[in-house]
């Protein structure tokens, strides 16, 4: 009978003692650990420094629904503003021109999002690469243009304010925790899309389009469908930052409110789930912070996001799971056992 070596024999011990569940629970551990932290933050902080937390939690969204496009599918768009721009219009519109409840514009938002998303992505998925963001970038401004002039209908540059939210939502730790149960749930779900076959796909296109395309894939509505899910969930994201702001203006249109997620991701490292999390927080409090000490907080900004893109371009989060990566080799590397005895000298014992 033939024997293993030692490490081979520690390797499958680890694999048959293993299961599925609990290698997600492994990769759960980070995500969970970081949710209960900004729950009890929230329950804790002062009341001002609460809206900053909700805030940056809406952002953090907004973040993981752009970087389904730019980290996982390989295209970098500079529209994702529009669909968070729906989102907030939709619940300030319908609550000045309709009398919509809160809730049923939180509904309607992200599909309008979504049905959006669809004739505009059939427009711009016709281009590719550099062509793609120049084109997202020119239906983001329209969409500026049209919030700024239409004055009857938008409240032109002014936006729209008022009580549009119901008045339990102006307690900060409420609309805190209303916030953070959302954004989880989203996160919980395209996590579940980028972990299906769907983004498995997604993710071969962003490597290979032509080799991908080879195999008889439908490249073109798979991207399609993915620019169609982040339009989805970044409306979603602007919902909530109507519960953050009580109002919504054309900024939020903006293309440069567009390449506010991009930046949170490739901060964070866009080819990880997690990375524009990380991204969202990191770029939120240290805008927050920075004001308060310089006016020139965009440059300084600008200056650490050009050291990570040169020096580490898989962002913090990959840093960090690089490091973890080789921990977990340290830790499974097998000990060297005891010397083998001496042979007993040729002729044996006199």
């Amino acid at each position: 009978m033939t024997t293993l070596p030692a490490a081979d024999l520690l390797a499958a011990g680890r694999d048959a003692g293993g299961s599925p569940w609990a290698g997600r629970l492994r990769r759960a551990a980070l995500p969970l650990a970081f949710f209960v932290a900004v729950l009890v933050l929230g329950l804790t902080m002062a009341p001002a420094n609460v809206l900053e937390l909700q805030y940056a939690v809406s952002l953090a969204l907004f973040a993981v629904a752009t970087n389904l496009m730019l980290g996982f599918g390989g295209l970098v768009s500079f529209g994702q503003g529009v669909f968070y721009g729906v989102g907030a219009y939709t619940v300030s519109l319908g609550w000045m021109h309709q009398s919509l409840s809160f809730s049923e514009a939180m509904i309607l938002a992200p599909f309008l999002g979504a049905a959006l998303a669809v004739p505009l992505g059939m427009i711009a998925l016709r281009t590719r690469r550099l062509y793609f963001a120049l084109l997202t970038l020119a239906l983001s401004q329209l969409a500026y243009v049209i919030a700024e002039n239409q004055t009857n209908f938008t409240g032109g540059t002014n936006g729209v304010f008022g009580a549009m939210v119901p008045s339990w939502l102006l307690v900060p730790r409420n609309s805190f925790l209303l916030t953070l149960a959302i954004v989880t749930v989203s996160l919980a779900i395209l996590w579940k899309v980028l972990h299906s076959p769907f983004g498995l796909v997604l993710r071969g296109i962003r490597d290979n389009r032509e080799r991908v395309e080879a195999l008889g894939v439908n490249v073109y509505a798979h991207e399609l469908a993915a620019f169609v899910i982040s339009g989805f969930f970044c409306a979603v994201a602007g919902t909530l930052f109507v519960v953050y702001s009580q109002s919504s203006y054309p900024e939020i249109v903006d293309w440069t409110a567009s390449g506010i997620p991009v930046f949170m991701a490739v901060i964070g490292g866009m080819y990880t789930f997690f990375g524009p999390v990380v991204g969202a927080f990191v770029y939120e409090f240290a805008n927050h912070y920075l004001i308060e000490y310089t006016q020139d907080w965009q440059l300084v900004i600008g200056v650490v996001l050009l050291a990570i893109v040169l020096l580490r371009p898989d962002g913090l989060a990959g840093s960090l799971s690089a490091i973890g990566e080789r921990w977990r080799r340290r830790r499974d590397r097998v000990p060297a056992g005891p010397p083998p005895a001496p042979l007993p000298p040729e002729g044996g014992a006199s």
